[in-house]
Order: C-alpha cells, then structure tokens, then sequence
C-alpha cells in the first residue's frame, strides 16, 4: 500500500506514522522545506522515538504524482479544496481530507464535488479520528441496544485551551500566526473543534435521527494581533424525524478554544438511564461511564496514546478498501464531514 501525505505539520507526522504501522510505503509532501527539516529532525523522532528513514520527503512539485492507493490532505482548511481537487485526479482508492473538510463559506466545495462525480472510485474521507475510536463505539453499540433505554437528549463537548495545540505546534507563536486564529480560513473552535458536531451527529445518525432540521448557534469573537476567532462557539440542534420512535431529539454542542485542563465529553441521557464518553478521560486513555436505573454505574477504560487515534484511522481505511465496510456506511464519510460543514456555514451566515 503506498500513501502520500500532504503537509509535514503535527497531523501530517501523525498521520505518516499511522501508516507506517499499517507496514505502508508513505511519502510526506510540503510546499516548505524547512517544515520537512523539522519532521525529519524534530517533530517524528521526539514524538515516535526515532526518525522513520523509510519515509520519503518530497518538496511540493517534486513528489510523484501517480500510483498512490491512498492521498492525505493535513495542510489548513482553506487550502484542502484546491489540494483535493487535483489529488483526486490522481484517482486514488482513498482521499482522506482533515477536518474541517473546508472554509465555513465552502470555497471550492461545489468544483470538488463535480470532481468526486466525475471520479467515483475514489473513496473521499473527511479525518474525524475520534468517530472510529473503540470508546465511541462502544458507546454507540451500548446505545443502540438501548440499555439505557430511549435516549432523549446528546451533549458533547470539545473544550480544549490554545495551550494544548500550540504545545504540539512549539514553531508557532500564537493563533495569530496560523489559520487557527482566523475563523474564516477554518480555524477558531468552530472548525478546529468542530470533532464535537461531528460526533454529536454520529451519535443521533447511529440512533435513526436524520441530520439537523434547525440549528443555533452563538459565538464569542476575540480579536486578537489581526487575527480574529470565535474562542467559544456553542450550538443547540434538533433533528429531523428519521427512523426513530421519537419525533426528534434535540441537544448541544459546546467547543472551545480556553478551557483547561481539558474537557472532551459526550453524554447520551435516555429514559433508563445515561452513558457518557471521556476522550482521555484517565491517564491510560479514554474513559466511558455509564448506570442503568437501579443499578451501580459502571466504568470501562479503553487503553490508548494520542498517535493510537490516528492508527484507527487507518485500520478503518484498510477494512474500507477490503470491503469490510461500505464507504456509504463509514463515519469518516465525505458526506459526514459536509453535514459538519453545512452547520458551519449557516451558524457563520457566510
């Protein structure tokens, strides 16, 4: 399996070393020698252990451009549309695009799509690692066999301070100095959180709801050296009917760019009882609680490191080009991502 990846930044070097323990030839591509340099130098070996010498880095234009069965796109938002326009044309099996799959006003998306029409093949994927993760899962399964009976409202949140990015990006002063700190290029923790919409719908999709009828959202803007952001942005859904027993279920999202220490959390309440998900909830991992009525609450801890997220990912992408899972079914589906995208837009009036 040969994989190309876009961008040398933090994703890029976890998503390189995902698929190198998938046993995949990878190939890393960046428009900035000196972000290579730093992958080779700084970046890989500090965080892996040792640098990869069976990985290959390209500067953008001198890479290969054909014979790749999977292409990642982990550059900015406001670039992936450009990127992904000519990747597809590479045909590969798969096109992962990193979240946001775009800019909130959705520059380039319509010229993509005509592009995914004309190339079916591919397999366009949007990167929401958390969805493929054995806790979400775990918690979606023990949803659907309603143990804790109807469920009638979902909560997630993704609240994470700047601290905890800009420490994985040490070359980089401030949200100032990089799209994170300009909502319009898809940062602020309306994209770069957006994780949590992204759950919240996998969640309502897995129970039978049908994407969103009505959406609010309100933001809170900070202007800050040019840059200018929504450091809280919070969201009130309600879904259209679907195939559940219920009419509709309404709930919240929550992402932030200033809570610390760090709260990533989901909770499903139903009519028996309630589950909740905490994304590195202990410091083995990942933490899912969850009481039936009349009985004790209950724990479970699922094991894993922050590259192991990104791993998933590609095991999900080796089951995708199996067959074991159907591209139309897969929770990192382009039309998943664009359902994110859509409520972005709207919330944003862009």
């Amino acid at each position: 399996m040969k994989v190309k990846i876009i961008g040398a930044g933090s994703i890029g070097n976890h998503l390189a070393q995902a698929s190198r323990r998938m046993g995949w030839e990878v190939a890393i591509v960046d428009a900035d020698a000196a972000a290579l340099e730093r992958t080779k130098q700084d970046i890989y070996p500090k965080r892996y252990g040792a640098w990869d010498t069976a990985i290959r880095l390209f500067k953008a234009g001198e890479e290969p451009k054909e014979g790749f069965d999977i292409i990642m796109i982990g550059t900015p938002p406001d670039s992936h549309m450009k990127l992904a326009l000519s990747a597809i044309a590479e045909d590969p099996r798969i096109l992962h695009i990193e979240k946001p799959m775009a800019t909130p006003d959705l520059a380039g998306v319509a010229e993509f799509e005509q592009a995914m029409r004309e190339h079916p093949q591919t397999i366009v994927t949007v990167g929401y690692d958390h969805a493929v993760s054995e806790s979400a899962a775990f918690v979606r399964d023990m949803a659907m066999k309603k143990e804790m009976g109807e469920i009638i409202t979902i909560d997630v949140e993704f609240r994470e301070h700047w601290k905890g990015i800009f420490g994985a990006h040490p070359w980089l002063a401030g949200p100032w100095e990089t799209y994170l700190g300009y909502w319009k290029r898809g940062g602020g923790s309306g994209g770069e959180h957006s994780h949590a919409l992204h759950l919240w719908f996998y969640f309502a999709r897995a129970l039978g709801w049908d994407g969103a009828d009505s959406v609010k959202a309100m933001f809170d803007m900070k202007s800050e050296q040019g840059a200018e952001y929504d450091r809280i942005a919070a969201f009130l859904l309600k879904t259209k009917k679907g195939e559940s027993e219920w009419n509709s279920l309404i709930g919240r999202v929550v992402q932030d760019v200033v809570t610390y220490p760090v709260r990533k959390w989901a909770r499903m309440q139903g009519d028996k009882g309630y589950i909740e998900w905490y994304c590195n909830g202990v410091p083995e991992g990942d933490l899912v609680r969850w009481q039936i009525d009349g009985q004790e609450a209950q724990e479970k801890i699922f094991a894993k490191k922050r590259p192991d997220d990104f791993y998933r990912e590609t095991v999900h992408y080796q089951a995708l080009l199996a067959g074991d899972i159907k591209p139309e079914d897969s929770p990192l589906s382009y039309a998943r991502g664009r359902e994110v995208m859509k409520v972005l837009k709207e919330a944003y009036a862009v």
